[in-house]
């Protein structure tokens, strides 16, 4: 087996601690000839062994996290768990949000004033203004990178219960990306019951065909990074639209709502 990003990052540690391979083989309890070959890539240890050097080496659960896809046989690059990274690269991104939020690529700027300040009380205004500076201009910088199509899925309600001069600034914002045609909206019915996610999520298409999903949780975006779960999700997103409004009633449906 090539050198890996476990295999790197064992041998780095190692030796900012100061350790040789055998003082190291001493520690966990193997032989010396045991770490030179994890080092080498020749042979993957077990996840015991790798807590264990991960414990002495304190690195904190890094090497754990780096070991994972080695062991799976999920070789995902390093860059591809960004969230920022896979927008840049991606040629399509599906975003799908069932709470009563707009997604983060279409909100407009008051609409995201208010997201941020509903989000940090306790922000001067300045620090709010720039937060929100920073989610608009998000749009911008992608469509400069690889202008991605994007599909929103979203619940109606979220713009539905806004105060007005924030709903129709947002409905407009919604309305000029569509105008585009590298935005399409699928806007969840009223009273439509969502059991198919319990999260927003995302799916990115790279140019190389490449198909990586995530998911939003109170700790962070986390990556799919097996086969059968990103499956999944494209499954559930699709299943999702399907329960949408038809697509080509979108914009009558938002053009009520200024």
């Amino acid at each position: 087996m090539p050198e890996n990003e476990f295999t790197s990052l064992l041998s780095k540690l190692r030796e900012l601690s100061g350790l040789s391979q055998g003082e190291l083989a001493d520690r966990v309890g193997s032989s010396t000839a045991s770490v030179s070959r994890w080092e080498n890539g020749v042979v993957i240890p077990k996840r015991a062994k790798v807590e264990q050097l991960d414990r002495e080496l304190n690195a904190g659960n890094r090497l754990v996290r780096v070991w994972e896809p080695v062991a799976t046989g999920m070789q995902v690059p390093p860059w591809m768990r960004s969230k920022g990274a896979l927008e840049e690269k991606a040629v399509e991104i599906d975003t799908v949000t069932v709470s009563n939020l707009v997604p983060g690529l279409l909100q407009s700027l008051s609409y995201a004033r208010m997201v941020f300040r509903a989000g940090h009380p306790s922000a001067s205004n300045d620090q709010v203004e720039r937060f929100a500076q920073l989610r608009v201009s998000r749009y911008e910088v992608l469509t400069r990178k690889n202008d991605p199509f994007i599909t929103a899925v979203f619940p109606i309600s979220a713009l539905a219960c806004l105060p007005d001069h924030v709903r129709t600034d947002q409905v407009k914002t919604i309305l000029r990306r569509i105008e585009r045609e590298r935005l399409a909206v699928h806007l969840i019915p009223d009273e439509t019951p969502i059991l198919l996610v319990a999260s927003s999520i995302q799916v990115y298409r790279l140019a190389d065909s490449t198909v990586v999903a995530a998911s939003d949780y109170a700790r962070g975006n986390l990556l799919m990074e097996k086969p059968e779960d990103t499956a999944a999700v494209v499954s559930a997103v699709r299943n999702l639209i399907g329960l949408c409004s038809p697509l080509g009633e979108t914009s009558a449906l938002l053009g009520r709502l200024l």
